[in-house]
């Protein structure tokens, strides 16, 4: 059967990724960048997604698990969602590379099945992890990721645009989590609520404020404790040029 000019183009707007493309981002742990159209055409702006199981759905089609960190979305990001191959419109890995499931990264949503995908009749590849079930390995895979995670836009589908101080508190991650400040938030938030919403301003306020309200507490003490403590007098000789004015001969 021939195909016409339009038939052959409209093959190759559609054929914008295929299974080895996916296949190679799923065993690297990339970054991807995508555009994306459903069956009515919503949300088809730019994509960031970590992909992990590439399969054919219950309908027979093939479709991509991804978890979305941000862009263009209908139902809410971040989140888990699947992609159909043939709506993919572009695709553009990156260099940059995840290495623990989103949960780990600081997200509240359901784990990753690392045995398979209950939404696809077949998986042909998913993503693996190694080195991450003992508390050990997966602090070292924390700290990794980190330093390998990309710089997220300011754009944010669920609000307002965030200033650079409440992106970075909204991703527990990107907090210095090193700092004694940093663990003093973690601490707060989880005495609040386990189950804590961490795109929720007035959590972080409340955090910020607790850890500030220590902090100032700490500084007030040192200095009480420090005027308490008497002056310590010069010990030993004390040369004319050092002498104190009163000692100084007139």
């Amino acid at each position: 059967m021939s195909l016409n000019l339009y038939e052959i183009l409209q093959k190759v707007l559609n054929e914008s990724v295929g299974s080895k493309e996916v296949s190679d981002v799923i065993t690297n742990h990339n970054y991807v960048d995508i555009t994306y159209v459903d069956e009515d055409s919503n949300a088809p702006g730019r994509r960031l997604i970590q992909p992990y199981a590439y399969g054919l759905s219950m309908a027979d089609n093939e479709v991509l698990r991804a978890f979305q960190i941000e862009g263009d979305t209908l139902r809410g990001e971040p989140g888990w969602k699947t992609f159909r191959l043939d709506r993919i419109t572009s695709w553009h890995p990156r260099r940059q590379s995840f290495n623990i499931p989103p949960p780990m990264q600081g997200y509240n949503v359901p784990d990753y099945n690392r045995e398979g995908d209950g939404s696809m009749k077949k998986v042909f590849i998913q993503a693996k992890f190694e080195g991450i079930d003992d508390t050990l390995g997966a602090e070292r895979a924390k700290t990794q990721f980190v330093q390998n995670a990309p710089k997220l836009s300011m754009k944010n589908t669920q609000g307002p645009v965030p200033n650079a101080s409440q992106q970075r508190k909204r991703n527990v991650f990107t907090s210095q989590p090193n700092s004694k400040k940093y663990a003093q938030y973690a601490k707060n938030i989880e005495d609040t609520d386990t189950q804590f919403n961490r795109f929720d301003d007035d959590i972080w306020a409340k955090a910020e404020a607790e850890a500030d309200a220590n902090q100032q507490q700490k500084i007030d003490t040192m200095l009480q404790n420090s005027a308490r403590q008497p002056k310590k007098m010069q010990q030993g000789p004390i040369s004319t040029q050092n002498k104190p004015k009163e000692l100084n001969d007139e």
